[in-house]
């Protein structure tokens, strides 16, 4: 019983690295190309490198009992008028998380339009989130659901003339100067691991002869590029129709973040999986000119 209690402090222990070694690629590319403020900062360095020496040892015995973050979501996207103002997050991971514990979330700043009951709110909101997520890694979906409730906050706030993010995205999903011929639709996964599911997504896409591409392990990310019924059909099964065999049902978190058109095809015709590495991914869809695309579908970065 001691060596399994050993081991599963160990796997979380790991699992909680890779989470952070992910979101630290995820939120900081774009800071790192621009020399802006940093959106995800560990906030003692040392204790992830004492964590990290855990793990090339193999021994989590000396783990530090808790790893702190501290994340930037920027209200500066969904309002002009606000600039370098947004919600500043403690996200507390302590030793066990995500398998034996949730992580912890604590609101250290809101812009100064943000009455005391809507900061209140959110912090609820937040730690619920995160919870409800115990098990799985949870700090996108915690920042994600910070940046939806920031946007709301935009959309309702009589202090500030703000245009609503959804209705941007409109706009410009819907006007191309030509009808396009080649759709796109860009899907958030918090993750994928399975190598059966990996298997079948890749399937499911080259049956529908639609190009694009999976990145598994965490975050997960799919983007499929072809006929426009055939990107919807492919999307329906993703998302789980009992009707349809084989879809991964209601309770697999994915999000179909958003949707492009263009005349002509820009990923690969043959749908592939990539290596678990976003800087792959970035430099892939720098390549394929879809960049924008990636970076504010994916990365949610305006």
């Amino acid at each position: 019983m001691v060596a399994e209690a050993a081991s599963g402090m160990f796997d979380a222990l790991d699992r909680m690295v890779l989470e952070i070694q992910a979101m630290d690629a995820i939120c900081n590319a774009e800071a790192e190309e621009s020399d802006g403020e940093k959106g995800f900062v560990v906030v003692a360095q040392k204790a992830l490198e004492q964590a990290q020496r855990c793990l090339d040892q193999a021994d989590a015995s000396n783990a530090p009992s808790q790893i702190d973050i501290e994340a930037f979501v920027s209200a500066e996207a969904y309002c002009e008028e606000i600039s370098n103002d947004g919600v500043r997050l403690r996200i507390s991971l302590p030793i066990g998380y995500p398998t034996f514990y949730s992580a912890s979330v604590t609101v250290l700043h809101t812009p100064k339009f943000v009455t005391r009951s809507n900061h209140d709110e959110l912090s609820s909101k937040l730690q619920a989130t995160a919870t409800e997520l115990k098990g799985s890694e949870a700090m996108m979906s915690i920042i994600t659901e910070c940046r939806n409730v920031v946007s709301d906050w935009e959309c309702n706030s009589s202090d500030i003339d703000a245009t609503p993010l959804e209705t941007k995205d409109n706009d410009t999903a819907s006007s191309p100067i030509h009808p396009a011929n080649v759709s796109r639709r860009w899907i958030w996964v918090h993750h994928i691991t399975n190598n059966d599911r990996r298997k079948q997504i890749v399937i499911e896409a080259q049956d529908r002869n639609l190009g694009g591409f999976l990145k598994a392990g965490y975050p997960g990310v799919v983007c499929v590029e072809g006929d426009s019924d055939a990107c919807d059909d492919f999307v329906v099964w993703i998302k789980g129709n009992k009707s349809r065999p084989g879809g991964f049902g209601r309770n697999w978190g994915h999000h179909v973040r958003g949707e492009a058109t263009a005349e002509q095809r820009q990923l690969p015709e043959a749908f592939e999986e990539l290596e678990d590495d976003m800087g792959i991914l970035g430099t892939l869809c720098r390549e394929s000119n879809v960049e924008d695309e990636f970076r504010e579908f994916i990365l949610q970065q305006k």
